[in-house]
């Protein structure tokens, strides 16, 4: 009894309170404002009580989640990963999901500098490149956590990421390119447009490799996969292509035009997904690049509560995603 009285006199001197509020407050017995009990809270921290603290009274610390409207199988997989690991988080975080249009700069700007509720920390996969890097250092400047996934954002500094190396992932590309290939002609880079660092980045590492040996061309699609068949079919009859190297997932207009071709180039893509493990069976597709989904979200959930000072009891994977290459052999 005397040294949690002790304990409550050093934590209502540090809040400014009287000990009867430290004592209502840490055995949760109501009849506290919220001002108060922020400053007990935060006192109990400050001298190392936190580890004490019951989780219930902990006010609610909100985690936006901000990733581009897109249908395709990486950022579906990547969500549901989001969902599975917030499970894990202790009961005083809420993860809130936001989507939004792609290659809209201002709606991306107003979402991330005007939340519609207040959140203390930020994961996004940023829709831009450099031009992104002052607006979340707004968003630092204020205090919230920022963690950005699938790749960097150029210039920012003081922030976490869960990702992978893009330019090291098209150098790999690359070099398993390279290692296929038993004649000269062109290689084919299928991006689905070049707005978003990962792609770029990944173009950059590629032509690293095989640009001194072969001439590369880059084709963006635009997402527009009704058009991918007769685009791959020009290449290949008209332009001389023997790889195509897709850093997205143009996966099933590609995949059904080179089935119907003898002379099938090799291709690589990226994320290991249904499609592209079928591709990969029937020996249309030579190797998939995985930037696992699964440890990119737990990562980035680690990295905001890791920054709490109170432990929550998590248990979250804590490893930084990697690269996995796959082939037919090893699905």
């Amino acid at each position: 009894m005397p040294q949690t009285r002790s304990t409550h006199e050093l934590i209502a001197k540090q809040a400014g309170v009287s000990i009867a509020t430290v004592d209502r407050v840490l055995n949760q017995r109501g009849s506290v404002t919220e001002e108060k009990s922020r400053r007990v809270v935060e006192a109990a921290i400050a001298l190392g009580f936190g580890k004490k603290l019951p989780e219930l009274w902990h006010a609610h610390k909100r985690i936006e989640l901000i990733l581009p409207k897109n249908a395709t199988p990486f950022w579906a997989s990547l969500e549901t990963a989001f969902l599975k690991h917030a499970a894990s988080l202790p009961r005083h975080f809420i993860l809130q999901r936001t989507h939004l249009k792609e290659n809209d700069p201002e709606v991306w700007k107003k979402a991330i500098l005007q939340p519609a509720a207040p959140r203390s920390a930020l994961i996004i996969a940023a829709d831009g490149g450099a031009e992104m890097a002052p607006i979340l250092s707004q968003v630092m400047a204020r205090g919230e956590t920022v963690v950005t996934l699938t790749t960097e954002v150029p210039g920012l500094q003081g922030h976490s990421h869960s990702g992978i190396d893009n330019m090291a992932v098209g150098r790999t590309a690359g070099r398993l390119m390279r290692g296929l290939l038993r004649k000269k002609g062109v290689l084919a880079v299928l991006p689905p447009h070049e707005r978003r660092v990962e792609h770029s980045q990944r173009i950059a590492g590629f032509r690293e490799i095989v640009g001194a040996d072969y001439e590369v061309q880059v084709h963006p699609t635009n997402d527009l996969s009704h058009r991918l068949s007769s685009l791959v079919t020009r290449l290949l009859d008209q332009e001389g292509v023997i790889g195509i190297y897709d850093t997205g997932q143009n996966s099933i207009e590609i995949g059904e035009t080179l089935k119907r071709r003898p002379d099938r180039p090799i291709w690589i893509a990226h994320e290991k997904s249904e499609v592209h493990q079928k591709y990969l069976r029937e020996d249309v597709l030579d190797f998939v690049l995985d930037q696992d989904p699964e440890a990119q979200a737990a990562r980035a959930l680690f990295e905001v509560i890791s920054r709490d000072q109170v432990e929550g009891g998590v248990s979250l994977v804590q490893r930084r995603p990697e690269l996995r290459i796959y082939c037919r052999e090893n699905l």
